[in-house]
């Protein structure tokens, strides 16, 4: 009875039309999976190797905009400018030089080498343009005017693979290193090498130009080298303790970075450090570093994370390049998402600009998250065998307490519904369901209220009912158990799934449960008696997760294969399938009129409700086709055939053209009107035209009039048109057939009817 009273309050703020069509309205997707990352140098692109081929990320919009390059042959390296893009490619050992805008994107050239070796290293001269140097793994190095499209500079005596290249800013001059541990400085004015600057023990990884004659490398030997130019001295070794990835120089000091995950800005002349970041408290290594506008930085971490610091080395902004297995999705205050991917960190996800503030707390990866927005509260299940709780702090969240008690992963959590509660509970692969209280004024006493033995089997869900007063669970073990809330007895089972339960969700608005599994079905579960009252069959592949829509009256599950459907509860009629990802989906979320989804592809989908704009589209299409067929009964009437011709053609009814035509043919002088309207049609329209003469003629009754019709298409003005057109090639391969089979057949007839008239002619009685 409390039930059925809570229910009846609930707010049923939804539409009286039930939504079948969703499109994505923006996504966030991976835009870097490792190797060197190039910046344009109006500060407003990012370009990044994406599995085998390259993506440019406006960084002030955070995502991808364009793409280059071809999936079967992967990128090594890549260099860009504000408007081009060079990509070094493995298999071809080719450079494409490819131009972006907005409009469209094109290769404008490649080049090749005659040694036919992958090219390691790419480089911009910033005095000119027009300049790219390359370096493979040969040794060779090699520099290319890219406007006309030749090679300028042909440079030998590098031992190894070339790993770095630099231009100098302002002299014509080009410094490379390669695994011989040099740092060569060469002249392309005179085309030799000027000098060897020798001193690192290991790969240099980085070189900045402090001013034009002093040059800084860093290398894996953890030291900072400061280089006179002039005569290619070391003005002295500043040593960091520490594998260094990278160097820049900014205002009388020189930033570090390396294997340790922190920045570091030391002082030119003592060589102390000025400012230090404190160690993370998550895994992090620096593998690169670039300068940004107004003293920023850019450094790049080993997870794929683009970092933007400011001049206090304090961090600004996070572009997360690509985020794994999305796990699990849930809503945040102001419209945000906390999201939990295949490691141990969280992520905010900012909804404005698809931007993301990692949190580390867990020391493994997270399997489950909920969010209680009125609180500020998240609460998140891990691999560590803890819960921790997560409290807003700004626009962050700060950990506050971790439960620890379970004896092996934490698969599920789910916190209470109601404002006036404030408990959450966890399952376990220990087969056991913990309910937890939340101190609020001091979450870090948080405590086990108590703990059952809930599954044979490994426990894979959890949730709590919309009154928090009953908890179902769903396991390996093919079983579906309610408990009460307030002591943990088991209420009932509910049993019929042929494997196990992978999501669970209680109506909004009805006594029923939903459960789905790795049978490829759903199922609707009546609480009074618990009984299956509808099973949904549909996906071809486990169901990992399921959410009702529109107030109860719909739900959205997904699958293993990635597809996404939508349902009416009430009929278990699939109304609309949505498919946007290519791997396994298990994050949903329903927000509104939205479906958020996140899958192991590493996307996440923002899908928008768009039946609202489909059946007006589909009210205004039907109006105006009504008004044209109208039209078209209208000129038939008058005999007006040749408009009523190519107005059929426009409303694609091929037998309607059919009967035109057929009358057409049958007026005096009706083959030149046809042959008049052909001659005025459109290359669609006659593609549409070739396309039914292709179907009438594969019946005897319509010969004529195709043939007829084909006449008059092909003696006028375009034959020529029709011929040269590559995409008419397939209508004539299916008209040549039946028409030599309808020669055949005529000429077979004419034949008979011939010996037949020969025959009566002999029969004839002569004349009286």
């Amino acid at each position: 009875n409390e039930y059925k009273s809570y229910l009846s309050h609930i707010n049923m703020s939804q539409n009286d039309n039930l939504k079948t069509s969703f499109e994505i309205e923006k996504k966030l997707e991976p835009f870097y999976t490792g190797g060197q990352i190039s910046l344009s140098p109006n500060w407003k692109y990012l370009f990044c190797i994406c599995d085998n081929v390259v993506k440019v990320v406006d960084i002030q919009c955070g995502y991808a905009v364009h793409s280059f390059g071809n999936e079967e042959d992967a990128v090594i390296t890549v260099a860009g400018n504000d408007s081009t893009v060079f990509t070094a490619h493995r298999a071809s050992f080719l450079i494409n030089q490819w131009k972006f805008a907005q409009e469209s994107d094109a290769l404008v050239r490649s080049y090749k080498a005659p040694d036919n070796v992958p090219v390691t290293a790419l480089a911009i001269a910033i005095q000119s343009l027009d300049l790219l140097a390359s370096g493979s793994t040969n040794g060779i190095i090699r520099v290319w005017d890219t406007e006309n499209g030749y090679c300028t500079h042909q440079f030998k005596g590098s031992r190894g693979v070339v790993t770095l290249l630099k231009f100098h800013p302002k002299r014509f001059e080009l410094f490379s290193a390669a695994d011989d541990l040099l740092i060569k400085a060469w002249s392309l004015e005179s085309s030799t090498l000027i000098r060897n600057l020798e001193s690192h023990m290991s790969p240099v990884t980085g070189l900045s130009f402090y001013s034009d004659d002093i040059l800084v490398s860093c290398g894996r030997d953890k030291v900072v080298n400061k280089w006179n130019l002039t005569d290619g001295s070391i003005i002295e070794t500043v040593p960091v303790y520490e594998t260094l990835e990278g160097v820049l120089v900014s205002d009388g000091a020189f930033i570090t970075c390396g294997d340790k995950g922190i920045l570091r800005k030391w002082d030119w002349k003592k060589n102390k450090r000025i400012i230090e970041q404190d160690p993370p408290n998550l895994k992090r290594e620096f593998v690169q570093m670039l300068n940004f506008f107004e003293n920023k930085i850019i450094a790049v971490t080993f997870d794929h994370n683009i970092i933007i610091y400011n001049e206090n080395l304090e961090v600004e902004r996070n572009l997360i390049g690509f985020n794994d297995e999305i796990i699990d999705i849930k809503p945040l205050n102001g419209g945000d998402f906390m999201i939990a991917t295949n490691s141990e960190q969280l992520r905010v996800l900012s909804s404005r600009d698809l931007t993301s503030t990692i949190l580390s707390g867990h020391t493994n990866t997270v399997l489950s998250i909920d969010t209680k927005s009125e609180d500020g509260l998240v609460v998140s299940g891990s691999k560590d065998n803890t819960v921790k709780i997560w409290r807003e702090a700004g626009e962050s969240y700060d950990v506050v307490a971790t439960c620890a008690g379970h004896t092996s992963a934490v698969t599920g959590v789910s916190m209470s519904q109601l404002p006036q509660n404030h408990f959450f509970v966890s399952v376990s692969s220990d087969l056991t369901l913990k309910m937890w209280q939340i101190n609020l004024k001091k979450p870090q006493k948080s405590s086990c209220m108590y703990t059952v033995k809930a599954h044979e089997k490994d426990i894979n869900c959890v949730s709590v009912s919309p009154n928090d007063k009953y908890i179902a669970t769903g396991s390996l073990d093919k079983s579906c158990k309610l408990w009460l809330a307030n002591k943990g007895d088991l209420s009932g089972v509910l049993r019929g799934h042929r494997r196990g339960i992978w999501s669970i969700r209680f109506s909004p608005t009805d006594q029923c449960v939903l459960t789905s599994s790795g049978d490829c079905m759903l199922k609707l579960w009546k609480l009074s008696d618990f009984s299956c009252i509808r099973t949904y069959e549909g996906h071809s592949s486990s169901v990992l997760n399921c959410q009702f829509l529109s107030g109860g009256r719909q739900f959205v599950s997904c699958c293993s294969d990635g597809l996404i459907k939508v349902w009416n509860t009430q009929t278990a009629e699939c109304t609309t399938t949505l498919d946007g990802h290519t791997d396994k989906c298990w994050a949903l979320l329903v927000q509104d009129d939205k479906i958020i989804s996140g899958a192991a592809d590493s996307l996440v989908n923002f899908w928008r409700d768009t039946t609202a704009e489909v059946e007006e589209r589909e009210i205004e299409n039907n109006r105006v086709l009504s008004e044209q067929q109208q039209t078209l009964s209208n000129l038939l009437y008058e005999e007006n055939y040749a408009s009523a011709f190519r107005l059929s053609l426009t409303l694609n009814m091929p037998y309607k053209c059919l009967n035109i035509a057929e009358k057409m043919i049958s007026l005096e002088g009706g083959i030149s009107e046809l042959r008049t309207v052909c001659d005025g049609l459109l290359d669609d329209d006659i593609e549409t035209l070739l396309e039914y003469i292709s179907t009438w003629n594969t019946n005897s009754k319509h010969t004529v009039i195709s043939q007829s019709v084909l006449f008059a298409l092909l003696s006028g003005g375009n034959y020529d048109k029709i011929s040269e057109n590559p995409k008419f090639r397939s209508h004539w391969e299916s008209l040549i057939p039946y028409t030599e089979r309808h020669f055949e057949r005529l000429t077979k007839l004419q034949q008979a009817s011939k010996i037949i008239e020969y025959t009566w002619d002999r029969m004839k009685l002569p004349e009286i």
